[in-house]
């Protein structure tokens, strides 16, 4: 899906803060209308809003009715990417649901699919949810999955990072792992035998 600010860049002559400010802000979306507009990402860092078909064409539709905000001087004209956008509207449906599913499968496992493991933040919820904030195992999707933890100190010892790694068999009796990766903490002088030197216990 396209972000809000991207849609309405493809409106010819428009105001782009204040029609910004207006969709997100004002009444020219209902209530229902609102739904779709969406979070670009489930990370807090994340602040860009992403339009789904239904808000796209509410949007278009007042545009050419007049009632956004233009630019001195401009008109309301054809916008060709806007109207593709509203037309080819499946794809993005499909986006949404699958993005519901994932959001959904984190109070509800029996949504889990098995190319959802390789999503560690995803994992992360699930297990968090479902086997507590340590250690822990799940069956998914039919495969028992195993999550491991490992904590890194920081230099001085106040602090810990923390890797978790996710392990299965697959469906093809592959073995296979994802995780979060080492967090920096693993990187010091703290967690090198040859450089640990010096630091407090």
């Amino acid at each position: 899906m396209r972000s809000l600010t991207d849609f309405l860049r493809w409106l010819p002559g428009i105001a782009p803060r204040k029609a910004y400010t207006l969709v997100l802000g004002g009444n020219l979306l209902s209530k229902e209308l609102r739904r779709d507009l969406h979070p670009r990402s489930d990370s807090l860092f994340d602040l860009v809003t992403v339009v789904g078909p239904d808000a796209a064409a509410a949007i278009l539709q007042a545009y050419r009715d007049g009632r956004l905000p233009m630019q001195r001087g401009k008109t309301v004209e054809d916008a060709p990417e806007a109207e593709a956008y509203v037309r080819d509207a499946e794809p993005l449906l499909d986006e949404i649901r699958e993005r519901k599913r994932r959001k959904d499968c984190v109070n509800d496992v029996s949504l889990v699919r098995e190319s959802d493991f390789h999503d560690h933040h995803l994992m992360n919820s699930i297990f968090f949810k479902n086997a507590g904030p340590g250690p822990g195992r799940l069956t998914l999707a039919g495969i028992e999955v195993d999550k491991d933890i490992r904590g890194f100190s920081s230099n001085s010892g106040k602090t810990t990072g923390y890797e978790s790694t996710f392990t299965w068999t697959g469906s093809d009796g592959v073995r296979r792992s994802s995780g979060s990766g080492l967090p920096s903490e693993a990187f010091n002088r703290r967690n090198d035998e040859e450089r640990t030197w010096g630091l407090h216990e």
